[in-house]
């Protein structure tokens, strides 16, 4: 029988144990000692008895015959043309314009038929038992030191289309931008709208597990949160920052907008447009845009409701409902706007102050004065 190495699977170094990864089955193999000189020999298809070769004397090599058989059992050396195979052969013709990483992580986050799934309530009981110990990341923060920018409140009239339908119909991404300056009002409006808390109090509330004290207020002691866009856990790990480039009243350059009071803080920094549009992915037309919005993941936020990777997918829907939301508050505002993933996101990190280890860029949304 001729064996290889599985190509869905990956060699993990975990507290100074070798361990075999095979995401398609969600399984984990401690290995022992030397087996990775047998997974070496099997790079390629060859028959199981051959890795005798590695052997110095007949016991060793017995010994690797017997470690072959074992990781042949396992599926972390799979048989040609068996199931095995041909179900990874599959995925890796399917991938491989993404490459290996890109599908082990799909995979390894891909709930099979019997995953177990918990109920709201187990983990509502859980949430409230674990806050007593280790209390949440704050939904909203602000920057110690900054220089913060009152914003005027949302003004109702900046909405110049205001039927769901009719916006619906309108919205399209635009990345043609006219010259005037985005006025302070309706930039103030956008950000409030999308990304500012919503009232607590909003009578009856029907989603499970949303407990209520007799006024009709939330009374969770994890403090959900809740905004015009929807939140996986209501747990909104995504932060927006304002880069300002031709905005009424603003000094040009990268602010981070504190939700909590509808203010900017300033971050101190800017970038020429140049140097603006290399972090954007070269796109030359962002350079006559008049501000850009760039969403942040916090990952904490998500991480202390849930521990397992699988969410890792609700940032960037996060992202994705956030921003639709940007997209038509912009077109209810008559604004051009188009939304963009292609960021060199160390220059966007440095930006912006994050840090890539838990302060995550995804995205920008450009927005800019109709051309007329």
């Amino acid at each position: 029988m001729n064996v290889r190495l599985s190509g869905c699977g990956a060699l993990l170094w975990d507290a100074g144990q070798l361990v075999w990864d095979d995401y398609l089955d969600h399984r984990q193999f401690a290995l022992t000692d030397g087996v990775e000189r047998v997974l070496r020999w099997f790079t390629g298809f060859r028959d199981l008895g051959s890795v005798r070769e590695l052997g110095g004397d007949p016991d060793e090599a017995a010994h690797w015959h017997r470690v072959a058989t074992v990781l042949a059992q396992h599926d972390i050396l799979i048989a040609e043309n068996g199931p095995r195979h041909q179900r990874e052969q599959a995925i890796e013709e399917a991938w491989q314009p993404w490459g290996p990483l890109a599908r082990a992580y799909h995979f390894s986050t891909r709930s099979h038929a019997g995953t177990a799934m918990r109920t709201a309530e187990q983990d509502n009981e859980d949430l409230e038992a674990k806050v007593l110990t280790d209390p949440p990341p704050p939904a909203f923060w602000s920057l110690p030191g900054a220089t913060r920018l009152a914003l005027p409140d949302a003004d109702p009239g900046v909405w110049r289309h205001r039927d769901l339908m009719d916006v619906l119909h309108r919205r399209r991404s635009r990345r043609y931008f006219g010259p005037a300056a985005l006025p302070l009002e309706t930039v103030a409006a956008l950000l409030k709208t999308a990304a500012g808390p919503l009232p607590r109090a909003e009578g009856p509330l029907t989603q499970a597990g949303v407990d209520l004290d007799p006024d009709g207020v939330v009374t969770d002691s994890w403090q959900r949160v809740f905004k015009t866009s929807p939140s996986g856990g209501a747990r909104h790990p995504t932060e927006v920052y304002l880069y300002a480039r031709n905005v009424e009243g603003l000094e040009p350059g990268a602010y981070h907008y504190a939700a909590a009071d509808h203010t900017l803080e300033f971050l101190g920094r800017r970038l020429d447009d140049e140097r603006l549009v290399a972090a954007v992915g070269d796109q030359d037309w962002v350079a006559g845009a008049g501000a850009l919005i760039f969403y942040t993941s916090v990952i904490a936020r998500n991480q202390w409701k849930y521990t397992f990777p699988r969410v890792y997918r609700a940032l960037m829907m996060d992202v994705g409902h956030l921003s639709q939301t940007v997209y038509l508050l912009a077109t209810a505002a008559g604004l051009h706007i188009t939304f963009t993933a292609a960021l060199r996101d160390q220059i966007v990190e440095e930006l912006l102050g994050c840090d890539p280890a838990r302060h995550l860029v995804i995205g920008t949304s450009v927005i800019g004065a109709p051309n007329r």
